[in-house]
């Protein structure tokens, strides 16, 4: 007849084995409800299309290298970019954590004790009605949760997947990061142009100033025009502070950014002028954004997770098949516990099946239940979003240089006027007050040339974190 040990290993060897059978994954079948289209609706016909390879690395199209390594030191000083990789390193030993419990757990113990015993109403010889005795016991203990219906494996899987999640969230913040390095950069840029317009202007209306000054001085000007000219120089000279203030914020939320002092003094090292900037070749498919997006990746992973929790969720109605016990030494005289006379094992195995929680696993079931279809309705509101601002991106990009185009053409017609007003006040034909005014939309027509400009090289950037695209190569 076969001892109890041996059909206990018998049992062990089974659930061992059942444990470590391979499931089909569900996580490749998971509906997403996602039908791209095959091409970008909004893209303009004269774009011509390309393959991904074409869009590599956006910050490489803008040939800035100062800027390049701006975004690089920024990656390594960045304060919070650098607590956000504390954090998913952290989420990462979670999982190697949780994935620790589907190993036996063994811990070498030693006890002692010591204990007094009384006799009453025995006759010892001595005459003693006490004794005192002494116990040691040492050995390993283990323990150990068998895993016959995966449940500890999802959420090990369940673990590791919140990690990947963690490591796009991090992707998503560096791309963040180098869009918004290179938006203060240019915001910087064009910024000192708005500052240079505003000196002209403020240059302008001084000598305008002057002129009308002396006019009335001679009788050949009215008060009115002195106080009108008086009036458009110190509001030139206000438009100009406020260049000066605008500017030295930007440029202290840049050195904020690149994990320096804000002292309001960073050097560019970089020409004055707005790149112009090509859209010659169509962004990647649409079908890639799914993949390319770091806030898309998190999505998917969270569904996937969502999935893993629900088999755990539901492995937790189900038996619990344990092992405990492990070799040791058991005796009265510490020195004997080395001795292999002394020496003692123990074995006991145990299932559990939940029979009564007042609902809660269950409901925990009905949780998991819901937290999967709010993950895949959120999956699908993060790629429709996505999807939306590629397009309006995309469609932003005709606009912007039908806008620059247009005011082009009004910035030099209406620094031509100026010219001419100017000539006739000089002469006598128009009142000074027309004359500023002309001067004035000069001024204004070049400054909202100089801002659109801008706004087209910030849509170009949020256009290449729409699709996912990484700023620089990933060594960097």
């Amino acid at each position: 007849m076969k001892s109890l040990p041996f059909k206990l290993v018998s049992v062990i060897t089974a659930l061992l084995f059942a444990s470590c059978r391979s499931n089909p994954n569900e996580l490749d079948q998971i509906p997403m409800g996602i039908k791209p289209p095959t091409a970008w609706i909004s893209a303009n016909e004269t774009i011509s299309s390309s393959s991904e390879d074409t869009f590599n690395n956006w910050l490489e199209s803008f040939e800035n290298e100062f800027l390049e390594d701006a975004v690089r030191n920024a990656w390594k000083a960045n304060p919070s970019l650098t607590a956000m990789a504390e954090r998913t390193i952290a989420r990462g030993e979670e999982a190697v954590i949780d994935g620790a419990t589907l190993f036996p757990q063994a811990n070498l113990g030693l006890n002692a004790s010591r204990s007094k015993r009384n006799l009453i109403g025995f006759n010892l010889p001595n005459g003693s009605s006490s004794f005192t005795t002494e116990s040691f016991t040492t050995g390993i203990n283990l323990s150990w949760e068998i895993d016959l219906w995966g449940k500890i494996r999802n959420r090990n899987k369940s673990a590791s997947k919140r990690f990947e999640g963690s490591i796009a969230e991090y992707e998503g913040a560096r791309l963040s990061l180098a869009g918004q390095i290179a938006k203060a950069w240019y915001g910087i840029i064009e910024s000192e142009q708005q500052l240079k317009l505003a000196s002209q202007m403020t240059e302008t209306f001084k000598q305008n100033q002057a002129f009308v000054e002396n006019r009335f001085t001679n009788g050949l000007a009215t008060s009115l025009d002195r106080d009108l000219a008086e009036s458009a120089f110190a509001g030139s000279q206000a438009n100009k502070t406020m260049r000066l203030r605008l500017r030295d914020s930007l440029i202290r939320d840049l050195e904020l950014v690149l994990g320096e002092y804000p002292r309001g003094r960073l050097d560019l090292n970089e020409s004055d002028q707005l790149p112009v900037l090509v859209l010659s070749n169509l962004p990647p498919p649409p079908a890639s954004i799914l993949a390319n997006r770091p806030d898309l990746k998190v999505a998917r992973l969270n569904v996937e997770t969502s999935y893993l929790e629900l088999s755990v969720a539901k492995g937790s109605l189900l038996p619990v098949f344990s092992l405990t016990g492990g070799p040791g030494s058991r005796s009265e005289e510490f020195g004997d516990l080395l001795d292999k006379r002394f020496r003692t094992w123990e074995l006991a195995g145990s299932i559990t099946q939940p029979i009564f929680n007042a609902g809660r696993l269950r409901a925990g079931v009905r949780r998991s239940e819901a937290l999967r279809q709010a993950s895949l309705a959120n999956y699908r509101a993060t790629a429709l979003r996505a999807f939306e601002e590629v397009e309006t991106l995309l469609a932003n990009e005709n606009y912007f240089n039908a806008e620059v185009s247009y005011l082009s053409q009004a910035s030099v017609a209406a620094q031509s006027a100026a010219q001419s007003s100017w000539d006739r006040f000089r002469r006598g034909v128009q009142e000074i007050f027309d004359t500023l005014e002309t001067q004035r939309r000069a001024f204004e027509a070049e400054s909202r040339l100089l801002g659109i400009r801008k706004e087209r090289i910030f849509n170009r950037i949020n256009l290449f974190l729409a699709i996912g695209l990484p700023a620089l190569p990933p060594e960097t």
